[in-house]
């Protein structure tokens, strides 16, 4: 594949030509991660979908100069993203199990909740109507796949991701200041 036309269709901001070359690229990664790396199809396309999110920024930064070493520059990002993903997935482990085994009140923890839960509301209110409409389904409907909501929105499958992250991140910054208030 020429990924130079990925490259021009980025700088271009050739919508067209990104829809018909991104779903090429997420394939080979995938397939990538899942043969090489032992991801599961989920991991690898979350993987993916930052790898190709963190690339389109690097060449619209011009931090990426050469099409012909772009895939290399995506498959080790793919494999880092997903060894990081395989490390926040790990649980500890315990040579010692204790001899005392008691549970904490969890009266703090639920008092935290409710506020943490206030706080999403009052950032959900702030969004745009259609921002809280989508992001509204996401949270309904976590066992649905991208494509399914991008059908439903009438939107393709890499805006659908893309458009479920920035509403993510615009939700974060909301909650961070909000909590910190």
């Amino acid at each position: 594949m020429d990924y130079s036309k990925f490259v021009t269709a980025i700088l271009e901001e050739d919508q067209d030509a990104l829809n018909t070359i991104s779903p090429v690229i997420s394939r080979v990664l995938i397939k990538f991660l899942m043969v090489r790396m032992g991801a599961d199809q989920l991991d690898a396309e979350d993987s993916v979908q930052n790898t190709l999110l963190l690339t389109i920024q690097k060449i619209k930064n011009d931090k990426l100069k050469n099409p012909d070493t772009i895939i290399y520059y995506m498959f080790t990002t793919a494999k880092n993203d997903y060894l990081k993903q395989l490390g926040k997935k790990r649980e500890p482990v315990y040579d010692d199990v204790p001899d005392v085994h008691f549970e904490n009140g969890d009266q703090l923890e639920r008092l935290l909740d409710d506020e943490r839960q206030k706080i999403l509301q009052y950032c959900l209110s702030k969004l745009k109507k259609d921002h809280k409409a989508y992001i509204c389904y996401w949270l309904e409907n976590p066992e649905d796949e991208a494509a399914d909501v991008a059908g439903r929105f009438g939107i393709s499958v890499n805006n659908a991701w893309t458009k479920k992250h920035r509403i993510i991140q615009l939700l974060k910054e909301c909650i961070n200041k909000n909590i910190a208030l």
